[in-house]
């Protein structure tokens, strides 16, 4: 990585914050998915999503969760919902098309050990794109 032992340590004990660099270095050295750490990494850097479709965002952020879980089977995670969410909720959470409702979003991710009040804005996003993307005839 190019990078003091010592400071790649400060980051992983959370003494320091990584900069994206630094998580792209360390997901080629360790063979992870950097598509998938960078939603987690602009949640935990509180840098502004990159995605240009919120939607799509918010897919890739549940997506990133189940990953950073240990990537659980569909099965697993339902169970871990004590199947209060049907697995086409659960599809329609993480690959779409179109967004689930916030009780379905918040339990996918309290399933997969997120934090509801980072993933709220982003289903808000999703949302308020879809309600704003109506098409005028829609109106009369």
């Amino acid at each position: 990585m190019r990078i003091d032992p010592s400071y790649v340590s400060r980051i992983l004990s959370g003494e320091r914050d990584a900069s994206w660099q630094h998580v792209l270095a360390i997901c080629d050295l360790c063979n992870g998915d950097a598509t998938l750490m960078k939603p987690l990494w602009e949640m935990a850097a509180n840098v502004q999503p990159t995605g240009a479709d919120p939607t799509r965002y918010l897919h890739t952020y549940l997506r990133a969760l189940r990953y950073a879980a240990g990537s659980p089977s569909t099965a697993t995670i339902l169970a871990s919902t004590q199947n209060t969410i049907a697995a086409a909720d659960l599809r329609q959470a993480l690959e779409g098309p179109g967004t689930p409702t916030w009780l379905v979003v918040r339990t996918i991710t309290n399933a997969l050990w997120g934090l509801p009040d980072l993933t709220l804005p982003l289903w808000r996003s999703a949302t308020a794109c879809v309600e704003t993307s109506l098409p005028a005839e829609a109106f009369g």
